[in-house]
């Protein structure tokens, strides 16, 4: 045989190794998409975890109604407990009759319970399973996990689409497994979105009591521990320092006859320095965005000059004392939850192999200084209101 024809047969040979196919390949009739994963520690030692799958038979009409006209909801929540959290879910795998699939996942919810006692083995978890992406966001729940997972999706299809959508919108601070991976480096400090739950008579549900999610304050993180919470006004001043604040609407009280006012946020950038002088750290925060007014109960003219920069002066100033007091909270409770040690290693790495020990201690007495200007770009074509006394 000649060299010419060897490396023909050769090449073929190799065609047909790859023609193939994969000898582990699973067929995607055979998978479980897990849109959605919820953890609680109801008990000393045992992790419940439940998973979100949705049911491809039932989501063809997308009206809850299957090919063989059998109405229910599109999706399914299996739970079950173990001593961990892959025990667990072993345990989920061995009730399916399809293999689990990880790709799809994108949220997590913990309960409240379980985020006070630590996340380190969800963590460990998601670290280490290969198909599981880090950018699944991670929230917090008043009360259990599982309760979260029975929502009542009204606009989406499925319970995890209307949690994904409250980060993705930035409703809320939507911290992301990846997020926590990398504050664990750093010492496991971290803020997350908290969510709120209630019952309400629901017109989509034919007037029965269903079960409506919705965004609430912050949880705050401490070397993988929840120790404290932020209120709705605290979260959104993170949202300011994150950088991550699009169209946010804010109210203030007029100066002339104290009638309510209220701005729609158009445009916002934010900015923080580290500035060291010896031992003592400070930080400045420069954050500006513009506002169009949004409606006004107030006899002020919004045509005069002088009184539009008495307005942005009371919004800037408005601004400036939320960011001041959320920084406040999260000095006495020593967590770094925005991540300004990063900033410190950054600009000053020497100083910072000085003070990594004892961070913690130093952030606690770290200034800042907040410069907010927000500037009123567009009042509408009314001058003043049009409501009469």
């Amino acid at each position: 045989m000649t060299m010419k024809r060897l490396i023909g047969a050769f090449g073929l040979f190799a065609c047909i190794i790859i023609l193939s196919g994969c000898w582990s390949r699973i067929e995607i009739n055979d998978r479980a998409f897990v849109t959605a994963m919820f953890i609680d520690y109801p008990e000393d030692g045992v992790y419940e975890v439940s998973l979100g799958f949705p049911l491809p038979n039932r989501m063809a009409t997308g009206i809850g109604l299957s090919l063989g006209g059998t109405s229910g909801n599109p999706y399914s929540i299996v739970t079950k407990r173990g001593e961990s959290i892959p025990v667990a879910i072993r345990k989920i795998r061995s009730d399916l009759s399809r293999e689990i699939s990880w790709g799809h996942c994108r949220v997590i919810v913990i309960g409240r319970k379980m985020a006070e006692l630590g996340i380190d083995q969800l963590l460990e978890f998601t670290a280490r399973e290969p198909n599981f992406h880090t950018k699944t966001f991670l929230f917090v729940s008043p009360t259990t996990g599982k309760d979260i997972a029975n929502l009542t999706p009204v606009f989406e299809r499925l319970p995890s689409e209307v949690l994904r959508e409250f980060a993705q919108r930035n409703v809320t601070l939507g911290a992301t497994i990846k997020d926590f991976l990398e504050a664990e480096a750093s010492g496991g400090d971290m803020v997350t979105g908290l969510l709120t739950i209630g019952q309400m008579e629901m017109v989509s549900e034919k007037g029965k009591m269903s079960t409506w999610v919705g965004t609430d304050g912050a949880a705050l993180f401490k070397s993988g521990t929840m120790v404290g919470t932020l209120d709705v006004i605290g979260m959104r001043a993170g949202l300011w320092l994150n950088g991550k604040m699009m169209s946010s609407m804010n109210s203030i009280h007029s100066p002339t006859d104290g009638k309510t006012i209220s701005f729609l946020i158009q445009t916002s950038k934010s900015s923080i320095t580290p500035i060291v002088h010896g031992d003592k750290i400070e930080f400045s925060i420069r954050i500006e965005a513009e506002d169009d007014v949004l409606s006004s109960e107030s006899n002020l003219d919004l045509m005069d000059p002088e009184q539009i920069r008495m307005l942005e002066s009371l919004l800037s100033e408005q601004l400036k004392d939320r960011v001041t007091r959320t920084l406040r909270t999260t000095q006495s409770k020593g967590a770094d939850v925005f991540n300004f040690g990063k900033m410190v290693s950054w600009k000053y790495p020497k100083k910072w192999k000085e003070i990594k020990s004892h961070w913690r201690e130093t952030y606690a007495n770290c200034e800042f200084h907040v410069d907010a200007r927000i500037f009123v770009k567009r009042t509408g074509t009314e001058k003043n209101t049009v409501i009469r006394d």
